[in-house]
């Protein structure tokens, strides 16, 4: 009958496409575009931003990389490094961002480019609790006749040596400017106000801190000069962070006290 045969052929039609498909004479199926992974330098070594507990690197750069991650769409890969190798990794190429509580400073702008700031921050000045009466304002600690530990290769040692008559005692870290701190080597260790507010934080019955910055210094994540895609994708994310709560998330997990550090006041 004819609708019979109409059925039939219907039938022979739709086993045929099914086999042109299988066979693949319709052509292959075009591969699903791969999304590069976001790779991000984060120092292994400088809590709070980044350092290795139970194994694993944490910190407040690695939460900051997550959720940037997550709203660029693309894969993370976290890369851990030294302090010192942060810039260098990525002027290489191997990483697409450093984020390591890098300061904003004409010097570092010459060589990458920064996003907009995530912290208002500034200088601390740590000391011994005991020694606490002794530096109650920047000016007692920019006068101290005793010895300052610095951090090598930061806009702490540069401070110092600037503002300070006598040269400072460098280290490779801040643990070991705090350890020589706690051996009474030196009297006072003038670094990043997030890291000292972290080690102060850990030992609050031994370390203090003047919660008076010593000066302003405008945080930011580095990307290689001319990535503009990437540095407005990361503004953008940022941008929206400031409003819907994430970034005063992450930056109350890891910094106490970081609103005083925004609406305090640098010494001029």
């Amino acid at each position: 009958m004819p609708g019979e045969k109409t059925r039939a052929g219907l039938a022979i039609g739709l086993a045929a496409l099914v086999a042109a498909c299988s066979s693949g004479r319709l052509g292959p199926t075009p591969p699903r575009p791969v999304t590069p992974p976001l790779r991000v330098a984060v120092a292994s070594d400088a809590p709070p931003y980044g350092f290795v507990r139970d194994g694993r690197l944490v910190g407040l750069e690695v939460d900051f990389a997550r959720e940037l991650s997550s709203a660029l769409g693309r894969p993370l890969d976290v890369v851990p490094v030294g302090w010192g190798d942060l810039i260098p990794t990525l002027l290489a190429g191997r990483t697409d961002l450093a984020m390591a509580g890098l300061t904003i400073t004409p010097a570092r702008e010459v060589r990458i480019a920064f996003s907009d700031p995530y912290l208002r921050s500034g200088l601390l000045a740590l000391m011994r609790r005991e020694d606490q009466a002794r530096y109650t304002t920047p000016r007692s600690v920019l006068n101290t006749a005793g010895p300052i530990g610095v951090v090598s290769n930061t806009t702490g040692e540069r401070f110092v040596r600037e503002r300070v008559g006598s040269s400072p005692l460098v280290y490779p870290t801040a643990r070991a400017a705090i350890d020589e701190l706690r051996d009474r080597r030196v009297d006072v260790v003038v670094h990043d106000a997030p890291v000292v507010i972290w080690f102060v934080s850990s030992d609050e019955a031994n370390l203090s801190a003047l919660l008076k910055p010593l000066d302003e210094e405008p945080l930011g994540w580095g990307m290689r000069r001319g990535d503009e895609e990437l540095r407005a994708a990361v503004n953008g994310a940022l941008a929206r962070w400031r409003t819907d709560g994430t970034r005063n998330r992450i930056l109350d997990h890891w910094i106490p006290y970081w609103h005083r550090l925004e609406t305090a006041e640098a010494p001029r």
